[in-house]
């Protein structure tokens, strides 16, 4: 059996969850990158990984390397997303997946020219529950969606050592979980956005703390999103349609919902396992890789992007490298 030989690109909290817990069965962790020697090499010890590099341009040489993992702060993304298209691999990125869509356009556009496969990781497009609810949803009467509720509010060091409030690594709020509640919104949506208002509160540091974003698209469907990054809100998600409602608990890890009719007759779904989260990803990503599958969710990906655009302009939140 073929197998795709992953490598990963940064050795910080993500990539580590990543590393800790890679499993897949037609997947293998062969090589790790930094820009130092020293962590490259403690990582792969720490994980079993074969080979380690102090030069990311070094690993992307490699041609062993079949697809690379990019865990490294948002501002960083672009350049190396480029890079290693560039080099022939295919690319799983992390959220959020560049920092305007006129740069996700651009290496969207390299991937397909070069005939490779570049995706967000982005947990929810591949968590078991969301398949068990969009097919209960086609089998099930419940009238047309009407409207969507997201919220995310998590309180983040201020420390401009790390990413959360730095605004040359494209911190802030909408970049780290509001690309969540984002992408969840859009998972259910018929279609993208076509209006957007928005209302956001810039920390001192420049980035965005907190904002409210109102959505709706040409069938008349409307989302409301809710973020802060002072503030712990509960990350949760309502679906509604005419018949009823879905509950949705920490919406982008979920395993388990519940849908409310209009009479008030509940129904309880359970799917999936929240510490297997990153290996559904990895698993879809592989397959789509290896059985040449129509890439599903990078079209989802450019719409949020473009949200995001929209709202940051009317923030007037720029960041400096853009």
């Amino acid at each position: 059996m073929k197998k795709l030989k992953w490598a990963i690109l940064g050795t910080g909290q993500i990539a580590s969850e990543f590393a800790s817990r890679f499993s897949a069965e037609r997947a293998e962790l062969v090589a790790v990158a930094s820009r130092t020697s020293g962590k490259a090499q403690a990582f792969a010890e720490k994980y079993a990984i074969p080979v380690s590099y102090g030069d990311y341009a070094e690993l992307l040489a490699d041609a062993s390397v079949d697809v690379v993992y990019i865990a490294v702060p948002h501002s960083h993304h672009y350049p190396l997303i480029k890079a290693s298209l560039e080099a022939g691999k295919h690319v799983l990125c992390e959220k959020v997946i560049t920092i305007n869509k006129a740069q996700l356009d651009e290496v969207v556009h390299l991937a397909e020219e070069k005939g490779i496969y570049l995706s967000e990781a982005m947990t929810l497009y591949h968590m078991p529950l969301y398949r068990e609810l969009n097919d209960w949803i086609k089998t099930h009467d419940i009238g047309p969606l009407k409207m969507i509720q997201a919220s995310f509010g998590s309180f983040k060091d201020t420390d401009p050592s790390v990413y959360y409030f730095n605004k040359d690594l494209a911190g802030g709020a909408l970049f780290d979980i509001g690309t969540y509640a984002l992408s969840f919104v859009r998972n259910f949506m018929s279609s993208k956005p076509i209006e957007v208002l928005t209302m956001g509160n810039l920390h001192e540091s420049g980035v965005d703390e907190s904002s409210a974003i109102i959505l709706r698209n040409a069938e008349n469907e409307l989302a409301t999103v809710s973020l802060t990054f002072h503030a712990k809100m509960p990350k949760q998600g309502i679906v509604a349609f005419e018949k009823g409602f879905f509950t949705i608990m920490d919406y982008p890890r979920p395993t388990k919902a519940a849908f409310t009719s209009f009479d008030g007759k509940e129904t309880l779904f359970e799917a999936g396992e929240y510490a297997q989260s990153l290996n559904y990803e990895l698993a879809a990503f592989t397959d789509m890789v290896l059985d040449g599958a129509h890439n599903s969710t990078i079209g989802y990906t450019q719409d949020v992007l473009e949200v995001m655009d929209t709202v940051r302009k009317e923030w007037g939140l720029v960041y400096p490298f853009e």
